[in-house]
């Protein structure tokens, strides 16, 4: 894509922002108590309950990539708009959901279009941002997202929604919000928003060519990313950390709940504190690490992961959990940006939907994680679990490291501003 901001697309890009903190606080009411509508609503048993929401990883992973590469043929906003009415449709149609296929399939559809939009979004963002500011944005994007989880459970259990129906038409609702106000944006932006977007087919051409010409584009996209090796490499040290990070409130309910009497109540004090932390400390730590280049970010951050791991496999009571967890939480206020930045300095111009789709291959960890955990907590107990877990993180900084130091450029600071772009057309702050 081709950068060509105007005056217009900063809103674009706030509007990306806030609408990260909506879907995260429609999806927080629902998703985190979607088990407790299966088996109180529907009678579903933990087999297959864990089936059913377990299965929305591998639906997740295919669509980041299609998605994303989807969105550099047939342009993003596109994407991002048909994603959205993906998910309001799969709200309502949990909502009226009676049966396990039913679910499935909404459940199904759900991740498909939740995991399109992710990659599609953060490849529109920086294509308005300019370099320099994009590591800063990506942080205010993950910030929003966890001020609405950090809300939403809060909210949707004071007020009843915690596993009941009507949950899922107010997850409707937040993103018919989401939906009308992006859509009304890209009105006001829409000379300078569709600018680098590909052009629409031409009038004669059929509806087969169209097709082929997707095919061909999908293939292309998936040819240039298998045969990147820093891509791949990347690919699998953000696997690596997923692993650590995806779950590890999984990790701690488990060991919690069988060895400590106020196991439950530890780990809502826990969680609380990476949501508050994350979300105290975000803007502070982004504007530190802004001048430094992100693999940096992302080897300290590893190493924080492994020390708030370490925390948790020694930790006696409550105040060892929750300082072990600013510890762990630290490391992932500066890994996630991160992450995305190194992509998006990898990426090919052209490519960008694609590079970051592939990224999401990265969730795969959320799989191996808990699993490897669970495999070491039964055999070895907790802190052997935790120890070993936590190694994932300490490969992926060796990883980083290697990748950083062979691949030219990509551990270097970024330039603040972009010489490509006279300067009154940056984006530099929110507010």
């Amino acid at each position: 894509m081709t950068n060509t901001t105007t005056a217009s697309p900063p809103m674009l890009a706030r509007a990306l922002i806030v609408g990260s903190g909506i879907m995260s606080l429609a999806n927080s009411v629902t998703v985190p108590f979607l088990a407790v509508f299966l088996h109180r609503e529907l009678g579903l048993q933990p087999g297959m309950i864990g089936f059913i929401i377990g299965s929305s990883v591998f639906f997740s992973i295919s669509a980041g990539f299609v998605g994303g590469a989807l969105s550099d043929i047939l342009g993003r906003t596109r994407l991002l708009l048909i994603s959205l009415l993906g998910v309001i449709g799969s709200f309502v149609g949990l909502y009226y959901s009676q049966g396990v296929v039913a679910v499935f399939v909404f459940n199904a559809t759900m991740a498909l279009s939740t995991s399109s939009f992710g990659p599609v979004g953060k490849a529109l963002l920086s294509d308005l941002v300019p370099p320099g500011r994009r590591v800063k944005w990506f942080s205010y994007q993950y910030m929003t997202t966890n001020m609405g989880y950090a809300v939403g459970p809060v909210v949707g259990a004071a007020v009843g929604l915690a596993g009941d129906r009507s949950a899922f038409l107010v997850g409707a609702l937040g993103y018919g919000v989401y939906l009308l106000g992006l859509g009304g944006v890209l009105r006001l932006t829409s000379s300078s928003a569709s600018a680098g977007e590909p052009g629409r087919t031409a009038a004669g051409e059929g509806q087969t060519q169209l097709f082929g010409s997707v095919l061909k584009g999908l293939a292309d996209s998936a040819r240039v990313v298998a045969t990147d090796a820093r891509l791949l490499f990347l690919i699998l040290a953000g696997l690596l950390l997923e692993a650590v990070h995806g779950r590890v409130s999984s990790l701690l309910a488990q060991h919690l709940s069988g060895g400590f009497a106020d196991g439950t109540a530890i780990l809502g004090y826990v969680l609380t504190t990476n949501a508050v932390t994350v979300v105290v400390l975000q803007l502070s730590v982004s504007r530190f690490m802004d001048k430094r280049n992100p693999v940096t970010a992302i080897v300290v951050g590893g190493l924080l992961t492994v020390l708030g791991m370490a925390g948790f496999a020694f930790a006696e009571n409550i105040w060892h959990f929750v300082a072990a967890m600013v510890v762990f939480s630290l490391g992932e206020i500066l890994i996630y940006p991160a992450e995305f930045a190194i992509i998006d300095r990898i990426a090919p111009e052209d490519r960008r939907g694609s590079y970051f789709g592939a990224q999401t291959f990265a969730q795969l960890g959320v799989f191996i994680g808990p699993y490897t955990g669970g495999l070491l907590l039964a055999a070895y107990g907790g802190t052997t679990m935790f120890l070993g877990v936590g190694s994932f993180a300490l490969a992926s900084v060796v990883i980083y490291l290697l990748v950083g130091r062979r691949v030219s450029g990509l551990a270097g600071p970024v330039l603040e501003r972009s010489a490509e772009r006279p300067k009154e057309e940056h984006v530099d702050d929110i507010a």
